[in-house]
């Protein structure tokens, strides 16, 4: 009798298998193989843009428009009466050849220059109010900060009577020593040496209450380690509070050199638009106000905002190139 014994169709092993190829090729797995399943995509739909569609109306109503609407004034001619004509670059090129332009650049360079010399001042005075045990320390803070959220006409109106050349406080200090003060506000240079330092007094508040808040973050280990080390109250404030607190003082150099940029507030304010001084003091914010605001040239006022624009951009891109050299990440 033969005994016939069915053998194992071998053929259909690599079709049988074809599928868990298939599966392995696509990185696809059941669950417990070892294989990495990919995410699957996930769509948001419309609902964050939703959200946010509020906030990109008022950038774009209130920045990215008036920018472009600018840019496009600054290549027209305005008639006394309205009406825009397209000029071409005619306005860049009166620009470029009027010596005005570079004696506002002179003078917004220097005020900035000035008020930036604060900052020194600002971390020196934030790390003597973080001494602990400091008493009144929280009304010195409000005390250094008022003038930083004080109006600039109240503030400009209290330092105009103080720079007074026959009754002002100054002039009156400076004769205790035997010097004759000059008139500060009308004489050519001392007026913008006067309105420089104003602005540093005014943005100090605003300086230390951010570096303030920075040296809150720096672990006080650390200084006691230096001092376990050795270290003098002045090495460990040039090696441990500066290098530590380099962000914030990035910050505050960034806010402040913009908003030195802008000055016109507190320069029109103290000096006045008739002030014979005005041609040698006038920042470039005060330069787009003349050329736009008192000769009605709006399409060269325009042409000066997009300078000053573009200045603060190219300062400001500078300045984070450079700070990767000086502030600890």
């Amino acid at each position: 009798m033969t005994i016939h014994t069915e053998q194992p169709d071998t053929a259909a092993t690599p079709v049988a298998a074809a599928p868990a190829r298939t599966q392995r090729a696509s990185g696809r797995g059941t669950p417990g193989d070892g294989r990495t399943r990919r995410p699957p995509r996930r769509t948001d739909g419309f609902w964050p843009w939703l959200f946010v569609l509020p906030l990109l109306v008022g950038v774009g109503t209130f920045y990215i428009w008036p920018i472009i609407q600018t840019f496009w004034y600054s290549f027209t001619s305005w008639g006394v009466f309205g009406g825009a004509t397209f000029s071409g670059a005619a306005n860049y090129v009166r620009l470029l050849s009027d010596p005005q332009l570079y004696q506002s650049l002179l003078n917004t360079v220097i005020y900035t220059a000035i008020v930036l010399l604060g900052i020194p001042v600002a971390v020196w005075l934030a790390s003597l109010l973080n001494t602990p045990g400091l008493r009144f320390a929280q009304f010195y803070r409000v005390l250094f900060f008022l003038p930083y959220v004080a109006m600039p006409a109240a503030i400009a109106l209290v330092w105009r009577i103080m720079f007074n050349g026959d009754y002002g406080i100054v002039n009156w200090f400076l004769g205790r020593f035997g010097i004759d003060g000059p008139y500060w506000i009308s004489t050519p240079g001392f007026a913008l040496v006067a309105v420089s330092l104003v602005g540093l007094w005014s943005s100090l508040g605003f300086s230390m209450i951010i570096l303030g808040a920075g040296l809150k973050d720096i672990p006080p280990e650390l200084y006691e380690a230096a001092e376990l080390d050795g270290a003098s109250r002045w090495r460990q404030f040039r090696s441990v509070t500066v290098p530590l607190l380099s962000p914030s003082i990035f910050f505050v150099v960034i806010v402040t050199t913009i908003s030195s940029f802008q000055l016109f507030d507190l320069l029109y304010a103290i000096l006045g638009s008739t002030n014979p001084v005005i041609p040698k003091t006038m920042s470039l914010v005060f330069y787009f106000y003349s050329a736009g605001f008192i000769d009605n040239d709006k399409g060269f006022a325009a042409a000066i905002a997009m300078v000053i624009f573009v200045l603060i951009g190219i300062v400001t891109l500078v300045q984070f190139r450079f700070q990767r050299k000086w502030v600890q990440s």
